[in-house]
């Protein structure tokens, strides 16, 4: 009995914990976007792969994305529609932290909408372990957490 109330109340105070740790957590912004130029995400790193999403106002336009970052500009590749799609879409996996300068430039047919962009992103280097690099309350709750459970795990009935 003494077991079971004990987990009762180990439970509500992970529960309790949860709840403060959702509260406490930042809330994400939204995608970065600047005319008809879209990048899905909020917390941009390194390593990390994003879409780039280009409305291109007509099927079958493709949009060149480039990456400038300081004074060296590199293409992102080719960003494609599918089907008859006024978006086309590509992927984009920033190498570098900094200030990246997102642009494109429509191709092929005629171009029913201004070019799209450019977009401003700050990447951050990619935290070299999930633990290590906390910031928030999460990371400050971990070890208690841990140790919450840890006592779960040595109770005995009497």
């Amino acid at each position: 009995m003494k077991l079971a109330h004990r987990l009762g109340l180990s439970a509500a105070g992970i529960a309790a914990l949860s709840a403060t740790v959702a509260l406490a957590a930042p809330f994400a912004a939204a995608d970065t976007s600047n005319n008809g130029m879209t990048v899905v995400g909020s917390t941009y790193q390194t390593g990390t792969a994003y879409t780039i999403n280009v409305v291109t106002g007509l099927p079958g336009i493709s949009a060149a994305v480039y990456d400038t970052i300081g004074s060296n500009t590199v293409s992102v590749g080719t960003a494609v529609s599918s089907n008859n799609s006024t978006q086309a879409s590509i992927q984009w996996t920033p190498t570098t932290s900094g200030s990246h300068h997102l642009w494109a430039v429509l191709t092929s047919g005629s171009q029913s909408v201004p070019t799209p962009g450019p977009l401003d992103v700050t990447v951050s280097d990619a935290p070299t372990s999930p633990l290590a690099t906390g910031t928030g309350s999460a990371s400050t709750l971990l070890p208690l957490i841990t140790n919450l459970l840890n006592s779960l795990g040595t109770q005995t009935t009497n």
